[in-house]
């Protein structure tokens, strides 16, 4: 499935910069020198709840209902650079086509190689279905998921749902990025891994980190040029985004008589339901669908009940059924409302029932599909319907899921 990225890390206001800490020949010479030797520690943070922002809090508080934890990789050991106060890579087992062994190369490298290296060691550690065992896991807590006793190294991070496994969490989706100054736009794949909460998808981007490390400089910068002493524990923030998860809603309909006369063709008799999903006190589906009878039971055979599919309603609203028109012949022997709440990558069901009233009547109906367009703020039909003012879709406003 394509998924639009656009500016995903920065669009966000969650998101975070990269929290790689490429190693590098040492300017001004610290007051300590570096000891490989030392364990280190990392404390991974779901988001910046350093500050008081409202929507990181609420981003938090339901990202803590997919029980996210954090895998840690050791990618390579950290080796003493003779003559030097810093260190070089050696890459570790299994990880040895990564381009890191040569310090001179690791001194060119911006952050957008480190993501790409990223990106490579993650491909790495999933490439069988036997994923690579992490050297340590823990659950991340609103004071973060602290990973102690560690060797000097690089790192690869990897936040995933507890209970997933590897062929669960990994997953690739086409990121779309613009190039403002060429004014064109281009697709590339990502390898993310993800959790779920009843709501939503969280798309998490593996992370590499560099132990130990130095402060960061007046920019935010860090790397092993800073000035200042070693550190041999490190906090970074996860970097994610999220998108809502979908479920379906089946109407299910009994029609225990059909009107007929002897000698008669049959007629479909329709039956029309109006389906209002709210989520968060917000509207957020509405949709028409019927179904037809051409005989008692299912439409034209047997006795069990006939049936319409509704898909992409949002996970967690509240589903309204209401049928709005019960044929020109027919009365409900139930309620005529119902309510169910919508759950991910699932169908739940509401049922209805009619019967012949006894009145002899013809009727037929037809389906229209409308499409809103938040922009103008006007209703599109889908498919286009031959009616005057009728515009048809509005150009590129259909969901992502259905494009």
């Amino acid at each position: 499935m394509k998924k639009k990225w656009i500016g995903l890390f920065t669009a966000l206001s969650l998101a975070v910069g990269v929290c790689t800490v490429p190693p590098l020949i040492s300017g001004a010479a610290p007051s300590e020198q570096i000891d490989l030797t030392k364990t280190c520690g990392l404390t991974v943070y779901p988001v910046d709840l350093q500050t008081a922002d409202e929507e990181k809090q609420a981003y938090w508080e339901d990202m803590k209902t997919a029980d996210v934890v954090v895998d840690l990789y050791r990618i390579a050991e950290a080796e003493k650079l003779s003559g030097y106060d810093t260190y070089y890579f050696q890459p570790s087992a299994g990880y040895g086509k990564l381009d890191i062994s040569e310090y001179s190369t690791l001194q060119t490298y911006t952050a957008e190689d480190w993501e790409r290296l990223a990106q490579e060691a993650a491909g790495i550690t999933f490439a069988t279905e036997s994923a690579y065992d992490p050297v340590d896991m823990k659950a991340v807590e609103d004071t973060g998921a602290s990973l102690t006793g560690l060797d000097a190294g690089l790192y690869l991070i990897v936040a995933r749902g507890r209970d997933m496994e590897p062929s669960e969490y990994v997953k690739t989706v086409l990121q779309e990025t613009s190039d403002e100054t060429a004014g064109e736009s281009a697709e590339s794949s990502r390898l993310v891994t993800v959790a779920h909460s009843a709501r939503y998808e969280y798309m998490f981007t593996p992370q590499l980190v560099a132990l130990p490390t130095k402060p960061a400089d007046a920019q935010g910068v860090i790397n092993t040029a800073s000035p200042g002493d070693w550190s041999y524990t490190m906090e970074v923030i996860l970097k994610s985004a999220r998108e809502l998860r979908y479920g379906s809603l089946e109407i299910i309909k009994t029609l225990r008589e059909y009107e007929l006369e002897e000698g008669q063709t049959p007629e479909p008799a329709v039956f029309v339901f109006h389906v209002v999903g709210t989520l968060d006190d917000k509207i957020v589906y509405d949709a028409y669908d019927k179904i037809s009878f051409t005989g008692p039971g299912t439409s034209g055979s047997g006795d069990a009940p006939a049936s319409a599919r509704l898909d992409w309603i949002p996970a967690g609203a509240r589903a309204v059924v209401t049928e709005v028109y019960s044929g020109s012949s027919y009365e409900l022997t139930v309620p005529g409302e119902r309510t169910e709440t919508i759950r991910a990558d699932e169908a739940v069901s509401v049922e209805f029932e009619n019967r012949y009233d006894g009145r002899r009547t013809k009727g037929h109906g037809i389906k229209n599909q409308f499409v809103y367009d938040s922009e103008s703020g006007r209703w599109y039909s889908d498919p286009v319907q031959q009616a005057p003012g009728n515009e048809g879709l509005p150009p590129d406003t259909k969901p992502e899921y259905l494009q």
